[in-house]
Parts: C-alpha cells; sequence; structure tokens
C-alpha cells in the first residue's frame, strides 16, 4: 500500500510544523487505510539505525581526541534538552553536524521530540533550518499523479523543491518519513534557499543523536 506521511501538530508554540509528504515501506496495520484519526505506524528499522550508529561512532574516534582538546563536538546540543526528554521515542533522531550547518558561530538549537515524531530547529545567520520526523501516515495518495511525486528519486525517496521561503528537502530512511526545511532571511537571493547545494549538505551530514534510541553502546 502507498501512503502519504503527513506531520502530527507540534506541541510547541516556537516552531511550524513542518510536512513531509512520504511513503512508508512497512506499516504495522496494512488491512486497512490511514485516516486523519486514525493513522497507521510505519515499522522503523532498528538494526539499520543500531548499524549506522555504530558506524558513525566509529569514524569519530581518530578525531575525539583532538576534539576533546580543544573542546569541541561533531553536534550542536539542543539547549531545551533535558535528561530522560528522549526516553519513549519511537522514530531515530537524526541532526546535522556543524560542519553540515556551515555556521561561524555557535547555531541556536532547540528539539520537540513526541514519541512517534520529533522537530528540530537550528537558527542563525539568517536561516532557520528544520529537520521533522514521522513515522504517523494519516492518508493515501488521492490520484496516480501524486503518488508518482511522492516516491521521489532514488533509493531514499529524495525530493528538493522550491517554497515561497526557502526549500524543503525530502526523503525516506530507516523505514520512516524525513524532511529538511531551510527558510532563509532573502530567499529569493540566498544560495542556502536558491539553490539545492546547501539542503543536500545538510541531509548528507545528518547523523544519529548519541545517545538516543538506537546507539546504545555505539559511542
Amino acid at each position: 500500500m502507498t501512503l502519504c506521511l503527513a506531520v502530527a501538530a507540534s506541541a510547541s508554540a516556537q516552531t511550524r510544523s513542518v510536512q513531509p509528504v512520504q511513503q512508508a515501506a512497512i506499516v504495522q496495520q496494512p488491512d486497512r487505510a490511514p485516516t486523519p484519526d486514525r493513522p497507521i505506524q510505519s515499522v522503523v528499522v532498528w538494526d539499520e539505525v543500531r548499524a549506522d550508529a555504530r558506524e558513525e561512532a566509529a569514524r569519530r574516534q581518530p578525531v575525539r581526541a583532538v576534539a576533546v582538546a580543544q573542546q569541541t563536538q561533531a553536534f550542536p546540543r539542543p539547549r531545551n534538552l533535558r535528561p530522560g526528554d528522549l526516553d519513549g521515542m519511537e522514530v531515530p533522531i537524526l541532526v546535522p553536524t556543524y560542519r553540515g550547518l556551515g555556521f561561524s558561530s555557535e547555531p541556536n538549537v532547540l528539539i520537540f521530540p513526541r514519541g512517534d515524531f520529533y522537530t528540530l530547529v537550528a537558527m542563525g545567520e539568517g536561516v532557520t533550518i528544520e529537520v521533522f520526523c514521522t513515522r504517523l501516515a494519516h492518508s493515501e495518495p488521492f490520484n496516480p499523479q501524486a503518488a508518482r511525486r511522492l516516491v521521489g528519486s532514488g533509493a531514499e525517496g529524495y525530493r528538493s523543491e522550491r517554497t515561497e521561503y526557502g526549500r524543503e528537502v525530502s526523503f525516506n530512511r530507516y523505514g520512516v518519513a524525513y524532511s529538511i526545511t531551510v527558510e532563509c532571511a532573502d530567499p529569493m537571493r540566498d544560495p542556502r534557499c536558491t539553490a539545492p547545494g546547501y539542503g543536500d549538505q545538510l541531509m548528507q551530514s545528518l547523523q544519529i543523536l548519541p545517545g538516543s534510541r538506537g546507539t546504545q553502546g555505539a559511542q
């Protein structure tokens, strides 16, 4: 069954909900169609999450001593993240690295985890970036043309589109839907929004947040 994944509303008033429109490869209840009030939960491929977490941790090992000496880290830490906030998360939490963000100063990063979905927001230097993930399918594509559009291209259903304020990149990974929204203060002239390169750079930089589900024993 081809499913359209939509966003459950974010509980935070500080960030707007992103709405990735993607497919779920595997569902727990394939015998019925999803509806707005009865969404279907896609099945996360946690074995792939754990394998990628181990690989990412191994790649960080050679530079860890230098990072500790310089008091730096690969990931910006959300300033509102408290102990226990990620308990019960049912999706892999992917975050962009400092290198992917490309900021010359510390970004202002917030995360809003809500079990089946999360939003991470990074702000600074004339741009706001939102990373959204959900495993909830709320409806099916309304026609074959829409279904073809939702598939995207490549192994992960990659899709990059211009928006009124910037650019949105959508893709599937680990059986769930992700999107990266880039909004620029000057969306008509800022190359981070006028061209797909910056959004693709953010997507390629995404790594599993250390300490979140699926990374136990990988650090």
